[in-house]
Parts: C-alpha cells; structure tokens; sequence
C-alpha cells in the first residue's frame, strides 16, 4: 500500500470512529428531557388527553430509538381512571430529522401496556381517537349513527404510527358496555396486536390475540383491515376466532347470572365471525360450534348434547342498528330459523322471529326466569366497584337492559319482541301445535299475547304475563279451550288415577302471586267455567260411591239406576283460591235425568265436602259428599227419601192414615 493510500485509510477510520463517538455520545449531548417534552407534546396534541411517563432514554445505536417509562394516558371525561397505562413505550425515530430536532416517528411497541374501554353517557372512550369529530363528544350528544371522520381529517389512531404498531402481553378491560345489571367488568389478558406499516393507499392491517377470561385457556384472534379513503368512508374487513368460550362467563356478561333457580350455563363454545362493508355499514356473518354446551335446567340433569349443536347467522349492522335475517339454530336434532333486529338508541329494540318445528317452553321460561334473578354475589363479571376508580361512586349505575329500573319502572332498558311460530310446542307432557304467539319482554315484565294452536282435536287460545317488578312475582292467565278431548289433556296434566272421556269448552283466568312451580297452586287464584259433553267417567271414586248409594233406592221405588258414570253434558262455575276450589252450580244431565252439586274440593289434601242433589223422573235423591276423594264417604239426606216414602204409600192408606204412618217414618229416620 502506497503512502497515499494509507492516509486515505486512516483518515476514513478517523471518520468511521468520529461517527461511532457521536452516535454514543450523541445521547449524552441531548436535552433529553425536551426531547421527552417535545415527544409527550406531540402525543398528548395528538390524543387530545393528557400524556405522562416517568423517564425517557434515548439510543442512536444499532438504530435511533426512545424508551418511555410508565407511560400514563388518561381518560376523556368523565373516566378517571388511565386509558391506557403502559409499562414501557418503545418509539423507533428516524436519525436525519431527529439531529435536526425534528422527532419523525418510525415504529412503535408497547410492553404490558393495560387498555381500558369503557362506556359513559356520551359513548365509548375510545371513538374521539378513531373518528376527530368525536374528539369533542363531551360536550357534544352523542351520535346514534356513529361519528364520522370530517372530510379530509384522517382517524387519529392510524395517523399515530407512520410505521408498525405492536402491543405485547397487553391486558384489555371492558367496563359494562352492554349495561348488564349494573357495573361489570371483563378482563381479556396476554393480548398480542400488530399493525404493519401501510404502503400508500393500502389498507391499515391489524392482527390481535390474546387469552380469555376462565379455566378453559380460550383465546381468540382477530385479523383486519381498514382503507384509508376520502371523506366519512372507511371500507373495513374483520376475521374473528374464538376458541373454548367459557358460557359462564359470556351468559352473565350479556345479562343472565352463570346459575339460577331457572338455568345454569355450563361448558365452552367456539365460534367464528366476519364483518365487511364501510364503517359503521358491515355485513356480517357468523358461526357458533355448541356441541359443547351445556344448559342445566330445574330439575333437570343438563347434560351436554352428544349430536351436533350450532347457530348460523347471517346480517348487517348499520350504525344503530343489527338486522340479523337469515338465523339458523341446530340443538337436539331440531333445526330453529329465525330474524334478529335490535335497534340501540336511547330505548334499545330487539326483535326476533322464530320458527321451530319442535320447541319445548321450559328452557324459554328458564332464562327470562334467570335473567330476573338478583346479581350473583360470586359473579366475577359484576364485583364490588373498583375503590380507586372515583367514578364508580360519583356516577349512577347503568340500568340494567332486561332488567329495568330499580324502582320496577318502565325505563330505557331493553324491549324484546319476539314473534313465534311452532309446529309442536311442548310445556311438559302437554303439546300444542300450529302454535303462534307474540312475546313482549321489558323492565322485568314478560307478556305473552294471541297465544292460539291446535289442542288434542280443538284449539286452545289466550294469553297471559310473568311481572317481576314488586316484591313477589305476579302470574296472570287467561285461557279458552273449544272443542278439546279430555281423556288426553287429564293426562298430560295429572297422573292417570282416572279417566273423563269427552269434548271440553273451558274459559279460565288465574292468577299465581309468587314463583312458579312447587307450591304455586297454594299461591293461584281465578275461577273458570267449563263444559263437557258426551262425557264418560272411569274410575273416580266419588261418582262410584254415590252410585252405589243411589241405586239401591231407585231400584227399591221402581226405577232405573241413574248413570253417573255417563252423562250428555256436564258445566259448572268454579272459583280457586288458595288452592280450593269451589262451585255452587255443577250439572250434570243425563237422558232426562238431573245431578246438581255444590260444594269444595281442596286440591292440596285432595278432600272435598259437596251436597249432592239426583233428580229422576219424579224422585229427587240428596246426599253428601266428603272426605279425601280416594275413600269418600256418601250419606243420603233422610229428608227426601221420608217425603218420597210418605207421597207414595201414603196413596195406597186412607187419608188419615198418612199421618200416622208420617210419624212412624220419623221415628224410624230420627234413630
């Protein structure tokens, strides 16, 4: 190597070292601390919330960087606890500008950074940092339909990061956003979100994972996308995966308390999703796997279906409002189709219609029983308000959306209609079918209107309602019965210890102060007028005893036995109260022949007490009736055998004559 040559070398190692002295020294030479200022200035006019970190450090080598320490971005108004509060902030800076003092923002990751989305009066708090005219939503209403970015005014999140934005082991928080029963909070942890830098006019891309709450280890992934395009378009496309869903947890988030007297959720579901359109304007599709769900419900064993269980549902959210048309339920070989709208302005509105080939009543009840239930103290989605979140006891709890107002009041909670239809619809062992009816469910109060269908070969029809606002639980019932068989319907409602053959016309209305089931015939009160025609009787004991008495006396007077068993028209009005039912105008008829009855029958002790009056031809018999109707004991009435006695021999006698005879019968009857 020549002279020159070596100058050359050593004047490029002094360079290259001059460089590398600068690029470590570099940091020591800077006001780091306005560079800080300088950074948390930008962010916090950026945010419109205020920014603060406890310590900055600045590295030029291998590449320009700054780490934040506990960085702290607080709420909008009015939260008070930290929107975000993270444990470091590492920003990638570009070298050229950065010497120039100009802070030009390359990549960014956060570590453990804890996210909290909550929602107040004026929305969620996150919208003013996607859309700018929502940054002044705490003043403004907010907006049904969404806000939307002013034209020519990019969302302020993606114009954040110029390059890629990366959170590790974040932890999400939701404070109620769906209002259910009060306060509540959903913790998601470990979650991982990348968002690569876009080329120009490419889409934002987003990707996020993370772990559910539960012993299960669910986890979910989210992949999107979203175009940057003038004015208030946003085309967005979203992928969504959820894996071992705990039921637990997502049946009390929405609403419903993890166990009840009604229902208990058990087991885990998956599910997928997808949503595309331009914001707030998506199509939506999804899909549920239940195999693996399980619904527990009184007295019953829960256990989780072995064939196949899924939803399918197909839809659009627009801004205010989820129109879900296309439904598809599969659970125990039965398929369900139905709508779901739920409109969700200042009175939200859910609309559903369904249409079941097969549909049991008592999981429905079951959960609209369960969702009237009190807060599970043990719930771990509703706990005792957070003591450093000064919110918590300066703002009034949310009303619950199935629920109501505490006071029982109709509020701005949640109305849900729903439309149904059902070719067999099963409530026990009792069966409808060509069922229809109108559900309307708010602020604790279930109504039931134009229930009709066919009834064991005539039709039912009525309506009723479950109130849960006072204190007891209120159930009123009003039913009409035309043209039904009886031998059936005993015996879908009562064990068979006997049989009534016939045609019924019943009008019913009760009422049940309490809860339903054991115990609730005790708490019913109503009356109810009934008819059967072309009847027959088969082993109830009563009308056999009372047979037995009578017929012995007709046959001793010359006439036929009167058929008790049998007859051409049976009615009667009766009265429930407490559990005791009474009449004073049960009729019988049969071929000429009368039975009139009145009395009590108590359905607890299943004794009755009834005076009992035959009418046939010309001779009237009266008995009584009581004691438990399984051994009931029947005692002719001696008045009206001793006049009938006295009528007719006393024909036979000369006049005087009946009169003595007269006497003897009462001496004779009066032992």
């Amino acid at each position: 190597m020549t002279r020159r040559g070596q100058r050359r070398l050593l004047c490029l190692l002094l360079i290259l070292g001059g460089i590398v002295a600068i690029l470590l020294a570099g940091p020591l030479l800077l006001d780091q601390e306005r560079y800080r200022g300088i950074l948390i200035g930008r962010v916090s006019q950026l945010l419109n919330r205020k920014v603060t970190a406890s310590s900055l450090r600045l590295h030029l080598l291998p590449s320009p960087e700054v780490t934040i320490r506990d960085v702290v971005i607080a709420d909008r108004a009015p939260w008070s606890e930290p929107f975000v509060d993270a444990e470091q902030l590492h920003v990638a800076l570009e070298l050229f500008p950065l010497l120039k003092g100009d802070i030009q923002v390359g990549n960014i990751r956060i570590d453990r950074p804890r996210i909290r989305l909550a929602r107040g009066p004026d929305g969620w708090n996150l919208e003013d940092l996607i859309w700018p005219s929502a940054r002044a939503a705490s003043a403004e209403p907010h907006r049904a339909d969404g806000a939307r970015a002013a034209k020519g005014q990019p969302p302020v999140l993606p114009a954040l990061a110029a390059g890629t934005l990366a959170i590790r082991h974040g932890t999400l928080v939701l404070d109620h956003p769906l209002y259910p029963r009060g306060p509540a909070t959903l913790e998601l942890k470990d979650i991982d979100l990348d968002i690569p830098a876009p080329l120009t006019s490419a889409p934002f891309r987003v990707r996020a994972s993370g772990q559910l709450p539960g012993k299960s280890s669910g986890s979910f992934d989210i992949v999107g996308s979203v175009q940057r395009a003038d004015g208030d378009r946003m085309p967005t496309e979203v992928e969504f995966h959820a894996r071992g869903v705990e039921v637990a947890h997502l049946a009390s988030f929405i609403g419903v308390p993890r166990a009840s007297a009604g229902a208990a959720f058990t087991g885990t579901i998956d599910l997928t999703g997808k949503a595309v359109g331009e914001w707030p304007r998506l199509d939506l599709e999804t899909y549920v796997d239940l195999q693996r769900l399980g619904v527990t419900l009184a007295k019953d064993t829960g256990k989780i279906p072995k064939e196949k269980a899924s939803l399918q549902a197909k839809g659009r959210w627009d801004g205010s409002v989820l129109d879900l048309s296309d439904m598809n339920l599969l659970w125990k070989g039965h398929t369900i189709t139905g709508r779901l709208h739920l409109a969700t302005q200042q009175s939200p509105r859910l609309q559903v219609w369904l249409h079941a080939p097969d549909l049991a009543v008592e999981p429905l009840m079951a959960l609209v029983t369960a969702t009237s239930d009190t807060t599970d103290p043990a719930d771990p989605l509703h706990p005792t308000p957070y003591t450093p979140h000064p919110t918590a006891s300066t703002l009034p709890p949310s009303p619950s959306p199935l629920r109501g107002g505490a006071g029982g009041g109709r509020d701005n909670g949640l109305q849900i209609e729903v439309h149904l239809r059902s070719d067999t619809l099963r409530w026990g062992k009792l069966v409808l079918t060509a069922a229809e009816s109108d559900l309307d469910y708010c602020c604790r109060l279930l109504t039931i209107r134009r229930l009709r269908g066919g009834l064991y070969g005539g039709t039912l029809s009525g309506g009723g309602a479950i109130d849960w606002r006072g204190s007891t639980p209120r159930t009123t019932v009003a039913t009409h019965l035309d043209g039904v068989q009886t031998e059936p319907l005993l015996n879908a409602i009562q064990e068979p210890r006997w049989t009534l053959h016939g045609v019924m016309t019943l009008d019913s209305k009760i009422e049940i102060a309490g809860q339903l089931g054991s115990g609730a015939l005790a708490r019913t009160s109503g009356q109810t007028d009934v008819a059967v025609t072309n009847g027959r009787v088969t082993g109830y004991t009563p009308l056999e005893r009372l047979s037995k008495t009578a017929d012995p006396i007709l046959k001793g007077l010359g006439l036929p036995p009167f058929a008790l068993n049998e007859f051409d028209r049976l009615s009667a009005h009766f009265t429930l109260d407490s559990g005791i039912l009474r009449t004073r105008d049960l009729t019988l008829l049969r071929n000429g022949g009368r039975l009139y009855a009145s009395g009590s029958f108590n359905l607890l002790s299943q004794t009755m007490d009834f005076d009992v009056t035959a009418k046939a031809a010309k001779t009237t018999i009266e008995a009584k009736v009581a004691g438990p109707s399984s051994d009931p004991k029947v005692t002719p009435q001696a008045g009206s055998i001793e006049g009938r006695i006295t009528t007719e021999v006393g024909k036979l006698l000369e006049k005087g004559g009946s009169k003595e005879l007269g006497k003897m019968l009462q001496q004779l009857f009066s032992r």
